[in-house]
């Protein structure tokens, strides 16, 4: 009987929901099931039989009781035994024809008759944005130049406060209104057109630019700032961050360390604050010994956390990559009814790909997230292969649990955090802006041997970031300020 129920439920009750019908179990039999259903005054009845070979004596008595009789399964010898009612029994999985006749005659004129035991439909807000354009990122900046207006960015203030069920003054909500719109004309006083700019001047635009579009991100929040006054406040005990000397005078051996200022106002303010922030900076790299290992990571690991750049980041140098490319286990999961299933599973296997073969086991357990029974695989492809358990409970696929980053520049990754908690990748990119915003201004003995020098093999790698930074974060931070996800794509593109 619980088998027909889930059968029933599955080919007949939820169908008939979801046309509006409300549908019950009137008795169970040995045989089978009586449902009923009704919409706008409208009744019908049905049976449900376990199988086609029922006696005919079932048949005839359920005929004088419903106006359809339905087997389960495969139909057997259904001309013997419906012999007399046949015209009215066909299989359970043809119940859909069925029931659009009955849609057909329970409409009220053009319109379906309301159900009043049925809960009002609320329409919400759309989570996410289609940007069509042969350039996407000069469709992305369009929509950022229009929150340019502090009459539009107003419009975003009190959209967000709405959905978010915050209450915010008219005062305030000007206040954000006037500092969105600023911070983002400084945004796109930064990031404009490289032409005529040299690398230096890319580094320090994109590095500025970024801080006012962090700006902007914080006061569009209904949690955030009020005013940029306060923002700016943040700003006098210095960004966040500072650089010293690592242990060798390559550019990728100055290391960041994390100190009071904005930068971990920044990240506080979008939901990963961070613990290990030391009291004072530090003044050598021999300091750092005694710093929190978490409150400081080098130029080179920075680098290291950047998938788009992940093949030239291989090219320079030895040390391991900070990120995996995530993707499902079928083989793993197979049985395991990931789709079609009222109740999905609440562990799914899937595999992290590593293509520089340098990774291992104790590397994969770095990543953030439910990740457990993580074990190396074999593959046919390159690269290096985990096989790793997710638990997503409440959630129907694991990729909903873990934070992967999705670039437009065609990469997924899982990456490893920063500072212990930092995963967000604008966040990364900021800090290694910082960096390079450092040496360009304050260390020319060291940019300019990246320029013209012995380090001239970074400078490829630092383009080639810069050029990612110029694509990705001006789209991520339009998804943070509009509070929407973003897909811009060309048209005719696959998504």
């Amino acid at each position: 009987m619980q088998i027909l129920h889930n059968d029933a439920e599955r080919k007949i009750l939820e169908p008939l929901r979801t046309h509006g019908w409300t549908p019950t179990i009137e008795r169970e039999f040995p045989d089978g099931v009586v449902i009923a259903a009704e919409r706008g005054g409208h009744r019908h009845k049905v049976a449900l039989i376990y199988t086609s070979a029922t006696d005919n004596r079932i048949y005839k008595s359920l005929a004088a009781e419903v106006e359809h009789i339905f087997f389960n399964g495969e139909p057997y010898r259904i001309n013997e035994f419906a012999d007399g009612v046949l015209d009215r029994v066909s299989s359970a999985d043809d119940f859909y024809s069925v029931l659009v006749e009955w849609n057909k005659t329970s409409v009220d004129g053009k319109f379906v008759p309301e159900n009043k035991d049925a809960a009002p439909v609320e329409a919400t807000a759309p989570q996410s944005r289609l940007l069509l354009s042969e350039e996407p990122i000069e469709a992305i900046w369009l929509r950022l130049r229009q929150l340019q207006s502090v009459t539009l960015a107003k419009k975003l203030i009190e959209r967000r406060a709405a959905a978010e069920g915050v209450a915010l003054d008219g005062s305030v909500i000007q206040s954000k209104a006037e500092g969105v719109a600023y911070a983002l004309r400084n945004a796109s006083d930064y990031f404009h057109s490289r032409e005529g700019r040299n690398v230096s001047q890319r580094v320090l635009n994109l590095y500025y630019g970024s801080l006012a579009f962090a700006f902007a991100e914080m006061l569009a929040s209904p949690h955030g700032a009020e005013t940029l006054a306060r923002i700016e406040d943040s700003t006098k005990l210095g960004h966040g961050l500072y650089t010293v000397d690592g242990p060798g005078s390559g550019l990728e051996q100055i290391v960041v360390g994390v100190f009071s200022g904005f930068f971990p106002a920044w990240t506080t303010s979008i939901g990963q604050p961070i613990d290990a922030i030391p009291r004072k900076k530090a003044r050598s790299y021999d300091d750092l010994a005694s710093y929190p290992e978490m409150s400081w990571i080098s130029v080179e690991t920075l680098f290291a956390s950047i998938p788009e750049i992940g093949d030239l980041f291989s090219d320079i140098f030895e040390s391991k990559p900070r990120w995996v490319t995530p993707a499902g286990d079928q083989m793993a999961n197979a049985g395991m009814g990931l789709f079609g299933t009222r109740k999905p599973p609440a562990r799914s296997y899937i595999q992290l790909v590593d293509g520089t073969c340098r990774l291992t086991k104790a590397d994969i357990a770095l990543f953030l997230g439910p990740i457990g029974e993580i074990g190396e695989v074999a593959s046919e492809g390159g690269g290096r292969y985990f096989r790793a358990a997710v638990d997503h409970p409440g959630k129907e696929f694991w990729f909903e649990v873990l934070k992967i980053h999705h670039s437009p520049l065609g990469r997924q990754a899982l990456i490893q955090p920063i500072f212990g908690v930092i995963d967000e990748y604008r966040a990364i990119c900021v800090v290694l802006l910082y960096a390079l915003s450092i040496i360009v201004r304050y260390r020319p003995s060291i940019w300019r041997r990246v320029q013209e020098g012995d380090l001239d093999h970074m400078r490829v790698l630092i383009e080639a970031f810069l050029t990612v930074v110029e694509r990705v974060l001006p789209e991520q931070y339009l998804e943070r300020i509009t509070g929407q996800r973003v897909l811009a794509k060309q048209p005719g593109s696959f998504f």
